[in-house]
């Protein structure tokens, strides 16, 4: 699930860049004027093309943006790995013990599924 940026619709202004909290958007290589996304490191959440001041970035055609994102308390191992990778720190609780996400602080962007050691991390895509 991923992002892609049109490449003769980018300015160069950097906005993907800089609200990225993963840091993914980078300079072109083919035109340091402008920026990629690479479709391995992105994680989907879509900050990046709600920010794009010039419409440049959309999903690629197999996007399904993420709806909800819940730990398995029966997988999960309390490692804290979650936590440390979210942004929002979203997921909580005590270590060595089942972890949970606070629904109010998670933006859908599936980071912690992603990093997930024992695969815990459950998430729903929209159809």
């Amino acid at each position: 699930m991923a992002y892609t940026i049109k490449r003769d619709k980018c300015i160069g202004c950097g906005a993907c860049k800089w609200v990225c909290l993963f840091d993914i958007p980078a300079v072109s290589a083919e035109d340091p004027q402008k920026y990629t996304i690479e479709k391995e490191k992105c994680t989907g959440c879509g900050q990046c093309s709600n920010i794009c001041p010039n419409n440049a970035i959309e999903p690629l055609p197999d996007h399904k943006k993420i709806l909800r994102v819940e730990i398995d308390r029966e997988k999960c191992i309390g490692c804290t790995v979650c936590r440390h990778v979210c942004p929002e720190k979203a997921p909580f609780g005590e270590r060595k013990s089942p972890f949970e996400i606070d629904q109010s602080k998670c933006f859908q962007c599936g980071m912690c599924a992603a990093k997930c050691i024992k695969k815990a991390i459950n998430v729903e895509y929209e159809q």
